[in-house]
C-alpha cells in the first residue's frame, strides 16, 4: 500500500516524473514489504538482454549491497520497484534504451541493447537512529506525516503510545526531554523527534517494540523572525523552566532549557549584547555547570565554569564549581589554585576552605597510592628477573664455548699446531702471489715520470725613484 501510494504521490505531484521498470518475478516469496524509510541489503546484477553481464555486486559485497530508501541519489528509478518486493524474491526489472538516455542509470549500452538489472531481496530493517548507530533502535514508518516539520527539545507534544508489554494505547501529553516524568523512555523521544505530524511508526528496541502516533506539537520558534527584545524575552522565560526543573530535581530537562537558552542569547548580533543579556549567558552557564556537577559529567562542568571565567574572571561561583569538577577528576593542582582565588576574594568562605582541606588529604593520599603502586611495580619486576634468573642457564665463559664449538680434529694441542702452520703456509702463499702480481703490472706498465713544474718567477716591481725637486 506504502510503495503503491509513493508511487502515485510521485507521479501526480508533478515535481518529477515517474518512470516505471518493466518487472518480471523469477523466485516469488512471502514477506512484508519494506517500509518507505526502510535499509534494504540486496544482491544486484546489470546485464544486457544478450546475457552479457556488466556487474554483479556479490563481487564486492558478498554479504549484500546495502540501500537507503531515502536516499534518492542511490538507484532513484528502483527505490520505488524495491518497496514492492519481499525477502527471499528475485526479480528482473527491464530498463529501455531511452530511460537510459534519460540518465536514470549512468551506463553505457549499445544503441540495440536494453538494461536488465536482477535483484534479490535478501532482508530489510528499520530505519537506525540510535545515538551510536548499533541498530539498537530501528523506526519503520507505517503511516506518512503530513507535515515537514518535527517535534524540538523541551517542546510540548501529544503523542499516542503502545507497546508489547502494554498493549493498550496511551494519549500522553508532555514535554520532549521530560519524557521519563510521564512514562515516555528516552529512547522514545528521540524517536518523536525525528517523527512528523499525524505519522505513525513502529520503534523497535533489543528489548520490545513500541507503536507511536503523533498528534500534535509545539512548533518551535523561528529566531530570524524575532528581533532582539523578543528573543531575550523568550531566553529569560527558559532560564526561568530551568530554574524551575532544577528545584524539581529534572536535571536533564534544566540542562535543556539552559542549552536553548544560551543558543537563543547566542542568536542576537554581539553589538546587541548588554549587561542584562551577558549575566543571562553568566547565569546559565553557572547553572548548566551545576547541572553537570550533580550528573557527574565533570568535563563539560568544567567547560561551562571556565566560559564564565573568560568573561567574568573573579567569579566565585564560577571558581568553586570548577574546583569542584577538578577534585572530582583528580586534578588537584589546578583545584587547588582556583580555591586559592576564591579565597583571595572571600577569606571567609567556609564551603571553599573544607574543599581545600579535602583536596590536601585527598593529594595526600593519591601520592601515597602511586608510591605503593611504584612499590608494587618494581617489586613485581624484581620477582619476575629472579625467577628468570633461576630458570636461566648459568653463564659460560668464552673458554668453554670454544671448547664446545672447536672441531674435533683442533682439540688437542699438536693438531692445533699443525693447523695453524697451514694457516701460515697458505698466507705466505697468498702474499707472494700478489707481489708477484704486482710486480708483473709494474713491467708492463711502467710508471710515467712527472715532470716537475717550473714556477714562475714574479715579475720584479719597477722601481720608481722621485727626485726631488729644488
Amino acid at each position: 500500500k506504502q510503495w503503491y501510494q509513493r508511487r502515485v504521490a510521485i507521479t501526480a505531484g508533478g515535481t518529477m516524473s515517474y518512470t516505471p521498470l518493466s518487472k518480471t518475478v523469477i523466485q516469488p516469496a512471502i514477506g512484508d514489504f519494506p517500509p518507505i524509510n526502510g535499509i534494504v541489503k540486496i544482491h544486484i546484477k546489470q546485464l544486457l538482454t544478450d546475457g552479457t553481464v556488466l556487474s554483479d555486486s556479490i563481487a564486492n559485497h558478498p554479504l549484500g549491497h546495502t540501500i537507503d530508501l531515502t536516499n534518492t541519489h542511490v538507484l532513484s528509478s528502483l527505490i520505488d520497484e524495491l518497496m514492492s518486493m519481499v525477502p527471499g524474491e528475485i526479480s528482473q526489472f527491464l530498463c529501455k534504451h531511452d530511460q537510459m538516455m534519460a540518465g536514470l542509470f549512468s551506463v553505457d549500452l549499445p544503441l540495440d541493447q536494453d538494461l536488465i538489472l536482477e535483484v534479490e531481496m535478501l532482508d530489510w530493517f528499520g530505519q537506525d537512529i540510535s545515538p551510536n548507530l548499533d541498530k539498537s533502535l530501528l523506526k519503520i514508518i507505517v503511516d506518512e506525516g503530513s507535515s515537514k516539520n518535527h517535534p524540538c527539545w523541551t517542546g510540548k507534544c501529544t503523542i499516542v503510545l503502545s507497546s508489547t508489554e502494554t498493549p493498550q494505547e496511551q494519549e500522553i501529553l508532555f514535554r520532549v526531554g521530560d519524557g521519563p516524568s510521564y512514562n515516555v523512555p528516552h529512547h522514545v523521544e528521540l524517536c518523536v523527534l525525528t517523527m512528523r505530524r499525524n505519522e505513525t511508526c513502529r520503534l523497535e528496541t533489543r528489548q520490545t517494540t513500541y507503536t507511536i502516533r503523533l498528534v500534535a506539537f509545539e512548533k518551535e520558534r523561528m529566531l530570524y523572525k524575532l528581533d532582539v527584545l523578543e528573543i531575550a524575552k523568550l531566553a529569560e522565560e527558559l532560564k526561568i523552566r530551568g530554574n524551575n526543573a532544577y528545584k524539581a530535581n529534572k536535571l536533564r530537562l534544566a540542562e535543556l532549557y539552559y542549552e536553548r537558552c544560551i543558543t537563543y542569547i547566542d542568536s542576537i548580533v554581539k553589538s546587541d549584547h548588554n549587561e542584562e543579556v551577558a549575566a543571562l549567558v553568566r547565569d546559565c552557564n553557572l547553572n548548566l555547570a551545576q547541572v553537570y556537577l550533580k550528573r557527574s559529567n565533570y568535563s563539560r562542568a568544567i567547560s561551562h565554569a571556565t566560559t564564565v571565567l573568560w568573561t567574568f574572571p573573579g567569579n566565585v561561583k564560577a571558581l568553586y564549581r570548577r574546583a569542584m569538577a577538578y577534585e572530582e577528576h583528580g586534578m588537584y593542582e589546578e583545584a587547588t589554585k582556583d580555591l586559592a582565588a576564591v579565597l583571595d576574594v572571600d577569606s571567609g568562605n567556609a564551603a571553599a576552605r573544607a574543599l581545600l582541606a579535602k583536596v590536601k588529604s585527598g593529594k595526600h593520599e593519591r601520592s601515597e597510592e602511586e608510591k605503593q603502586k611504584m612499590r608494587t611495580v618494581f617489586k613485581k619486576i624484581d620477582t619476575e628477573n629472579a625467577a628468570t634468573a633461576e630458570a636461566a642457564e648459568p653463564i659460560k665463559s668464552v673458554w668453554d664455548e670454544a671448547k664446545e664449538t672447536c672441531p674435533t680434529e683442533l682439540a688437542t694441542e699438536e693438531a692445533y699446531k699443525v693447523y695453524a702452520d697451514q694457516i701460515a703456509e697458505e698466507q705466505r702463499i697468498r702474499k707472494e702471489e700478489a707481489a708477484a702480481r704486482q710486480a708483473e703490472y709494474l713491467a708492463a706498465n711502467p710508471p710515467k715520470k712527472k715532470k716537475k713544474k717550473k714556477k714562475k718567477k714574479k715579475p720584479v716591481e719597477n722601481q720608481v725613484t722621485i727626485a726631488e725637486t729644488v
